[in-house]
């Protein structure tokens, strides 16, 4: 009778399953990190051999999860029971093989890699207004609204209310409209006038410390691997600008000391760890609306910001572009 009941439940749980299969190449890792946001929030890795995985759970409803790559972009998954998805090509170029939402996600991705970028924030828009019951809108007010360098929360806050109940009540949801309407409710302040925390010695950041300088304050935890893998990208920032008067500021949403003290081996005169182990409850994160990672600010030399969320060659760009401008009106100052 065991036996026989091992074998009902065994053969219950092969039809239940979902399975994700996948084909990619470009990776510099045989880890890839697992971020799950539907039902709830867990972390999961796979591993795969030159590229090649497959990965199954039994869900119990209906399950979101994203694929978080070494290229900093994240694919979402729709897991279903009983279905299968196939994932093949290369880091900056997924085509997606499967049902419902997951053929949607696929259409997206694809008709964005041949959206001009000028048009990109539009199309999103229209995909968003015009699937209000998917899950895939979970990715896109993500990546192209709430990360935006300048974000338009009336506008976000529109998309969001517009939602369906289902999406509307997903747990990323509900933590971000409330954030946002707390943000509209407030003067929202342009300088920062204090950075609190303390470096991996234990001594207190001073501005200071970077006086004449612009300052990316990068924002993560040794506990999110997105915001990691965004740490590992910022050193060819720092490769790129290594001549010019510019810091990174990390500043770690830890609350335990070890924890971040093993994450937090990127320190130099250019590039700064600290912490207050507050986690969501620092100063800053709270004034500025800081409500998901990674995120950065970058400043000018009067620690006023400049903007926001910018990375990779766009903040290397931005960067050249002042210091270029520094240069122009000091010359100008040296003529008269």
């Amino acid at each position: 009778m065991l036996t026989l009941a091992w074998l009902i439940t065994s053969c219950s749980n092969e039809k239940n399953k979902f399975i994700l299969k996948g084909e990619i190449s470009g990776l510099t890792s045989d880890t890839l990190l697992l971020y799950y946001q539907v039902p709830d929030y867990k972390l999961d890795t796979i591993i795969c051999n030159n590229g090649v995985f497959e990965y199954s759970i039994v869900p119990d409803t209906f399950t979101v999860f994203s694929i978080i790559f070494n290229t900093e972009e994240t694919l979402p998954i729709f897991a279903e029971k009983g279905q299968s998805v196939h994932i093949k090509g290369s880091t900056t170029e997924l085509k997606i093989q499967g049902k419902g939402e997951n053929k949607l996600m696929n259409d997206i991705l694809t008709l964005l890699r041949e959206t001009d970028k000028k048009r990109t924030e539009h199309i999103v828009d229209s995909l968003i207004q015009a699937n209000k019951h998917s899950f895939t809108n979970l990715y896109l007010i993500d990546k192209y609204f709430v990360n935006s360098q300048s974000p338009d929360y009336k506008h976000l806050k529109e998309l969001i209310e517009n939602q369906s109940g289902t999406i509307k009540d997903t747990p990323y949801m509900m933590l971000l409209l409330p954030k946002i309407e707390n943000f509209n409710n407030k003067i929202k302040s342009h300088n920062i006038h204090s950075l609190s925390g303390k470096d991996r010695e234990g001594n207190n950041f001073k501005w200071s410390d970077v006086r004449d300088k612009y300052v990316l304050i990068d924002f993560w935890a040794s506990w999110h691997p997105q915001s990691i893998i965004e740490q590992d990208s910022l050193q060819s920032v720092i490769k790129a600008l290594k001549k010019e008067k510019f810091l990174i500021c990390s500043l770690s949403l830890d609350l335990e000391k070890e924890a971040w003290l093993k994450a937090s081996n990127r320190d130099t005169t250019q590039w700064k760890q600290i912490c207050d182990f507050k986690g969501w409850n620092n100063a800053i994160i709270k004034g500025q609306n800081i409500h998901s990672l990674p995120s950065n600010l970058l400043l000018d030399k009067n620690k006023r910001i400049i903007a926001r969320n910018i990375r990779g060659k766009d903040l290397i760009n931005k960067v050249k572009e002042l210091i270029k401008k520094d240069k122009e009106r000091t010359t100008k100052k040296q003529k008269r």
